[in-house]
């Protein structure tokens, strides 16, 4: 492979004080890692081989990719190889330095798409990926950019083995995702840990174009650096930094159109009326609709009026055009010296309904200084600005309306007022005209460090993060007025137009400070890293109410009536402060093993229990290194062992746990408000840290060149979660937490790859991921919770709890010979199992009927090119996992929150007298029994979804540089375009517990470019 190796001319003098001798025994090498554009390469790993006696020393190259290679011996031949992800290897052979010459080389290499990760970003620093010896993934920010996403967490979901993300909605500004790293090991709040360049943030509060990579630490040996906060995994996110010695202006963007995945659809005006009355004969009542209101239908046909609406709810309701467009300006400029990489980005999402939407504006700016070859320094700013729309009604509103209200109801009268709707209740004029929710949350952020390294084996740094973040949420509800079709007045919803404004400062402060070493001795590669950190936290809110606007166009308190005002306001804080240290050690490039320590201390807690600590230990085998495995190299690339263990705590369980606190508010007493104060909680200063501990050990392999395959096993107990117990009822306080549950999750993980050869003009690389975790409730201290998801010793997590449904009644003497059920019964009503055999159906016939926790998840990921053009997909799904949607929309004539109340299409398969084998049992208004929680409504929510395809086409380069550009590749893009599963129809298989009232997932279909100049 052709390399190219700079020689700079010998200078005229010596500096004074190097010896002939000493320089013979002590040389050192300067270098540089760049690409074929002279773009440097940080965090390139070099190899210094001494020809003569083998003997290799192993550097890392800088954020500016310079290294120093030392020590070498004069006249003495040296092989220095280099390598970095993305790239072939390149090497500079029979290496002399010399006393009188500047011993400077340049290497350049040439990209690779088949070469595997060589450094992965870890806790508070990189390690080569065959020296890893945790559960670690790697997603690249090229592979999150393939997918246009407003959530970065989102992106995520199919990405790495292990990671569960669960994308619930795709209302705008809202469409971020769970992300659950091997189960969940909480009954409080299981997300994962997420530093963006060290420093805690949202992931979503980075846009994917900044992204450089992302590494998911997902096993505790390698989160427990970060001790307290790492019990439900760590995600580091490393942004983008200059790596140019010129100026490099790059822009991307995309316009996109969205639309519902999937709709419920509701029965039309007629059939609605058709179908209430026979669930009104059904219970022995006379028909709601008398027949001359139904011919009048049957006559008008498919159209509506004023007299006999007609309203298809869902088509009225979304009336946004679902647009979608992102703009993003990168310029990546520097010297020697200094180097900036400075991105300015706007996204744009519009909804499906009228008045949401979603803006956000990104600048960052990301500056390496170098000094000196000992001090540097990085400064790193950022101001993000997002803003969320949607209608003052709240968007689970109009969704509910839209499902609920009958078809026979009117949304706008012939002469233009709005219709009736359900007693004024209008999804269509409550987004028109209803007033606008807006909530505003800028932050800006500054990372700050100093690094100063005094010798080349030592490097310290010092660093501090502070963030400010303020928000203004104004929900300005307008008062809509409706009309009869003669233009008389009827509801006015809500009775008042009302402004609610909440007002928000946060201050969060992040400070530390690192030492690490890295020395080789001989066949020995030692390192260490100690540290310590310190993180405050503040929050000061204010909340204030008014109603009753004779002027509605001033959205301000003050122009509201001060009769009904209300203010409310408080604050909150919290701190941290931490020790840390790792030691990893290599033995004869084999032999692996890491060990990592934390010690927390945590505001949260009472004095005497506010510091924990936690360790961790693993050790790899690199087998394929092995003498005795020379002769497999042909097709044992790689192989490696790993096994694990650690513990990790949890502070994540209330700001003042441990303390008791008073309520404070007001009271009106005789013609007077006095200010009040009370203890209803009983404390508990003994509280401390949810405490896991996990075990892991697993496999990596690269055979052949061209297959990964890395696989792992796991086994994560999660103690001391804190749980409301039992106190005597004279002490008349609520009872308080207690460290007393116990969880468990123990699971496996598959993830394999495969990339052809570079070399030739077809390529294609695919990984495929598969993982499966098994969640248990140890230990509730004999708690049973009731509700449709509960938390129950030997069963999961939210476990689907309700009656086992033995299909319907089909005779009266059936009705008569089971137990009492709920209601008056009839043939064609659900029958439950009677549990206990008692003779009454009741809530001790309840049982654990599903699991919401998705089990074996998995994945398929693959790229194509050739000679221009690019193909990629995602397929991803979910093989096992159980839902369960009730309430309006899904159940008959059911009136969720009091608002309407119709049937679905496929509710039409019901049973009737003639069709005793229908899907769905008979309709019957007012009765509940086929309401009840039980299997009947519970579906499977296993799934197979197409989340993203793209085709694009990048112009050659010879073309390019007549025209000044380095790169100009366009593509097209489609998100979500189809799914396969079992689940609701017109409902989204990712959101499968609750009423339905859910914002749909979206279909995107977009096109875009990207140029580089």
């Amino acid at each position: 492979m052709k390399h190219i190796l700079i020689k700079l001319m010998l200078v005229g003098l010596l500096f004074p004080y190097f010896s002939v001798g000493f320089a013979q025994s002590n040389l050192k090498v300067n270098g540089k890692i760049v690409d074929n554009e002279g773009n440097t390469l940080p965090g390139a790993t070099i190899d210094l081989v001494h020809e003569k006696s083998s003997k290799k020393l192993h550097f890392v190259a800088d954020n500016n990719g310079l290294f120093v290679l030392t020590p070498l011996v004069a006249g003495e031949n040296y092989m220095i190889y280099a390598h970095h992800l993305g790239y072939d290897t390149d090497s500079v052979k029979h290496f002399v330095a010399t006393a009188t010459s500047k011993n400077t080389v340049l290497i350049r290499l040439k990209p690779n798409a088949g070469m595997i990760e060589e450094v992965v970003v870890v806790g508070y620093g990189v390690q080569k990926k065959v020296n890893l010896t945790g559960a670690v993934s790697a997603v690249s920010g090229e592979d999150l950019n393939n997918r246009p996403a407003g959530q970065t967490s989102s992106a995520l979901q199919g990405m790495a083995s292990g990671v569960t993300v669960t994308q619930r909605s795709g209302k705008p500004g809202a469409d971020g995702a769970d992300i659950r790293i091997r189960g969940i090991g909480t009954l409080g709040n299981a997300a994962p840990l997420v530093l963006i360049d060290g420093i805690e943030g949202s992931i979503n509060n980075i846009d994917p174009n900044l992204i450089e990579n992302i590494s998911i630490l997902k096993d505790a040996a390698s989160a427990s650096i970060y001790g307290s906060r790492a019990a439900n995994g760590v995600i580091l996110v490393t942004t983008k930094r200059g790596s140019s010695d010129k100026v490099a202006i790059a822009y991307n963007n995309y316009f996109g159109w969205q639309s519902a995945t999937n709709m419920p659809k509701i029965v039309n005006a007629l059939d609605h009326m058709l179908l209430t009355n026979e669930a009104y004969t059904n219970v022995g009542a006379s028909p709601l609709y008398p027949e001359d209101i139904i011919a009048a239908y049957r006559n008008q046909g498919n159209g509506s009026s004023d007299e006999y609406p007609n309203t298809n709810w869902q088509k009225e309701s979304l009336q946004g055009n679902g647009f979608q467009q992102s703009h993003f300006l990168t310029v990546n400029a520097g010297t020697n010296k200094v180097k900036m990489l400075t991105s300015v980005g706007y996204f744009d999402q519009k909804g499906l309904t009228l008045n949401s939407s979603f803006k956000r504006y990104t600048i960052r700016n990301n500056v390496d200084v170098k000094f000196s070859d000992k001090l540097a320094v990085k400064f790193d700013f950022q101001y993000v600005n997002p803003i969320v729309t949607s209608p003052a009604a709240s968007i689970e509103e109009l969704f509910q309306w839209m499902s609920s209200i009958p078809a026979n109801q009117s949304f706008r009268n012939s002469n233009g007022t709005w219709g009736l709707g359900w007693n004024g209740n209008n999804p269509v004029s409550a987004a028109a005209d209803g007033g606008v929710a807006t909530n505003k949350s800028p932050f800006g952020s500054i990372n700050a460090s100093v690094i100063y390294r005094p010798k080349e084996w030592l490097t310290a740094e010092v660093n501090y993060a502070p963030k400010y973040a303020t928000q203004v949420n104004k929900n300005f509800r307008k008062a809509v007025q409706s009309y009869f079709p003669d233009g008389t007045p009827s509801f006015s919803v809500p009775m008042r137009t009302a402004l609610t404004q909440y007002n928000s400062q946060e201050l969060f402060n992040n400070m530390r400070a690192t030492l690490t070493l890295n020395r080789d001795f001989g066949p020995h590669q030692f390192k260490a890293l100690i540290g310590g950190s310190r993180e405050d936290y503040k929050i000061d809110y204010a909340q204030g109410f008014r109603d009753t606007y004779v002027l509605p166009d001033y959205e301000v308190l003050n122009a509201g009536s001060a009769l009904n005002q209300s203010a409310t306001g408080s604050a909150s804080e919290w701190a941290l402060q931490s020790l840390f240290s790792r030691i990893n050690y290599v033995f004869k490039d084999r032999y692996l093993l890491e060990l990592n320590a934390r010690y927390d201390g945590s505001s949260r807690f009472a004095k005497g229990n506010r510091y924990g600590f936690f360790p961790s230990a693993s050790a790899g085998w690199r087998f394929s290194e092995e003498q005795f495995l020379t002769a497999s190299k042909g097709w044992l690339t790689e192989g490696k062992i790993r096994a694990s263990w650690g513990k990790l705590g949890n502070q994540n369980i209330g700001t003042y746990p441990a303390v008791a606190s008073l309520n404070l508010g007001s009271y009106t007493l005789g013609n007077g408000i006095v200010n009040t104060a009370a203890l209803n909680d009983m404390s508990n200063p003994d509280i401390t840290w949810e405490s896991t501990e996990e075990k892991n050990i697993g496999i990596d392999l690269t055979l052949f060149k061209r297959w990964t395959i890395t696989a792992d096993l796991y086994n994560r107990k999660t103690s001391d979660i804190l749980l409301q117990l039992d106190i005597p009822l004279i002490i008349g306080l609520n009872k308080p937490y207690q460290n007393a549950g116990v969880v468990e999750n123990k699971g496996w993980e598959l993830s394999m790859g495969y990339r052809s050869d570079p070399g030739k003009a077809f390529k294609y690389n695919f990984t495929f991921n598969l993982s499966d975790v098994r969640n248990k409730v140890l230990d509730m201290r004999g708690i049973n919770q009731t509700g449709l998801t509960v938390n129950r010793e030997g069963y999961p997590i939210n476990s689907i709890f309700g009656y086992v449904s033995e299909g319907f009644f089909q005779t009266t003497d059936e009705v008569k010979a089971h137990a009492t059920q709920f209601g008056t019964l009839a043939p064609g009503d659900l029958k439950y199992r009677d549990q206990n055999g008692d003779g009454v159906v009741n809530e001790s016939d309840k049982v654990i009927i599903g699991s919401t926790i998705p089990r074996y998840t998995y994945s398929l990921n693959s790229n194509f090119s050739f000679k221009g053009f690019d193909l990629s997909f995602l397929l991803q799904g979910v093989g096992k996992a159980d839902g369960y949607l009730y309430g309006a929309g899904i159940q008959p004539f059911t009136t969720t929150g009091a608002i309407g109340g119709t049937i679905r299409e496929d509710n039409k398969d019901r049973w009737t007298p003639d069709h005793t084998a229908a899907k769905y049992p008979r309709l019957a208004f007012g009765q509940n029994n086929n309401q009840q929680s039980s299997q009947f409504w519970m579906k499977n929510a296993a799934y197979l979804r197409l989340k993203n395809l793209q085709l694009g086409y990048s112009f050659q380069a010879d073309l390019l540089k007549s025209i000044g550009l380095n790169r100009f590749r366009v593509f097209v893009n489609g998100s979500n375009l189809f799914s396969v599963d079992k689940f609701w129809d017109g409902y989204d298989v990712e959101a499968p517990v609750g009423y339905g009232n859910f914002y749909p997932q979206v279909k995107v279909y977009s096109f875009g470019l990207d140029i580089t100049l």
